[in-house]
């Protein structure tokens, strides 16, 4: 059924010859389509023009149909009560628009979804609320101040419904008691190979074997009087260390094989609430899902209703096997892969591997020989400079 009003015809002939009649019409500048020679349709305000000409030049026009808006609500002019609910479901509709159907809450590992709509209905935000009188904004920043944790928070309105964002707050690093002296001491062991000495007094040598927490610079210093000096320590202590790492790899593995059957269901959303429109049968392989809701739109407004669209992607599982070289050459790949982002930080002098099969699971075990920086603070506590 189209929006604008056609009329069907059908051409009764009275004489033998019709050209005059369609010249008239070209004349006239009545638009006809679909015409065969005997029959076809023209927009209903051109009707009654075209019936004069066919009287004129002797033909008869009988129209054998309607279509259109205008015909199909004409035949319903007498139920008022049709027209009445037409009238009254579209203002009803949107003013439907007004009031909250549903709120889409992503949880943070600090807030729950319960959390968020527990402190919501307390400010007065809950399904059915009438949104033009809800001030979100005032909403959002008490809420923000009640839960716990959170960094950022906000309420968006999406037509009927409301969408929480929130991210959760990172914890500063806890500051360490002390009067921020301190001494450098290895984060790891290693050999030292070069010392560059900031502030504080040097203790190692280079060439010299350190232990991890042993200590490299010294803040504590000894003036010409004999006193004790407290400085901050600082400095750069390049070492030769290891940096261990394995990789393992199963020859035996479970992977998933597509069969290529699709399955599509859908699910009406009416009012945040999820109705399905399919049996809830079983299904006897495993799948993947993936949801797509489609919410219509009237003009700005986006309307309480909609369809959601589930896709089920099927598989199998099968039992993959390798050989133990193919094990090999994947974890080769893998230890070249971190090998790479070892480089980006910290120079690589050489390295050492060892393999392993271990109850069907290829092990790599790789040592690099790196030269990096041991240096790391260490509070002085009880520190006092002399006066």
């Amino acid at each position: 059924m189209g929006v604008r009003p056609v009329v069907t015809f059908r051409i009764q002939k009275r004489g033998e010859n019709r050209a005059p009649f369609l010249t008239a019409v070209r004349r006239e500048g009545i638009p006809l389509r679909r015409f065969t020679g005997c029959s076809g349709e023209v927009p209903a305000r051109y009707y009654p023009r075209l019936a004069r000409l066919a009287r004129e030049k002797g033909l008869l026009l009988r129209h054998t149909g309607k279509r259109g808006c205008f015909f199909f609500f004409y035949r319903y002019r007498r139920r008022l009560g049709v027209l009445a609910g037409a009238a009254m479901f579209f203002p009803a509709l949107l003013f439907s628009q007004c009031f909250l159907w549903a709120i889409d809450v992503e949880p943070t590992e600090m807030v729950s979804e319960q959390q968020v709509l527990d402190v919501l209905k307390s400010h007065g935000v809950r399904i059915g609320t009438f949104l033009p009188a809800a001030d979100l904004s005032r909403v959002a920043f008490y809420a923000r101040a009640e839960l716990p944790g959170l960094a950022f928070f906000a309420l968006n309105r999406v037509g009927s419904r409301l969408e929480v964002e929130m991210a959760d707050a990172v914890q500063p690093p806890v500051p360490q008691e002390g009067s921020g002296l301190c001494n450098i001491v290895a984060r790891r062991p290693g050999i030292v190979r070069s010392v560059e000495d900031y502030e504080g007094e040097q203790v190692v040598r280079v060439g010299e074997s350190v232990a991890e927490g042993q200590l490299l610079i010294s803040g504590i210093l000894e003036n010409r009087d004999g006193k004790m000096l407290y400085v901050h320590a600082d400095g750069k202590v390049m070492a030769e260390t290891l940096e261990t790492r394995t990789f393992t790899f199963p020859l035996t593995r479970t992977e998933r094989e597509y069969t290529g059957e699709v399955k599509t269901r859908w699910r009406a959303d009416l009012f945040g609430k999820k109705w399905p429109l399919f049996l809830a049968i079983p299904e006897k392989e495993p799948y993947e899902s993936s949801l797509e809701l489609n919410t219509p739109t009237l003009g700005p407004f986006v309307l309480p209703f909609g369809m959601e669209r589930e896709e089920l992607r099927f598989y199998r599982e099968k039992q993959v096997t390798v050989t133990e070289e193919e094990a090999l050459a994947l974890l080769e790949e893998m230890a070249g892969a971190y090998e790479e982002e070892l480089a980006e930080r910290m120079e690589v002098l050489g390295r050492e591997e060892e393999a392993a099969l271990n109850e069907g699971v290829m092990e790599l075990r790789v040592r690099w020989r790196v030269l990096d920086d041991i240096a790391a603070e260490q509070p002085i506590l009880d520190g006092r400079t002399p006066s």
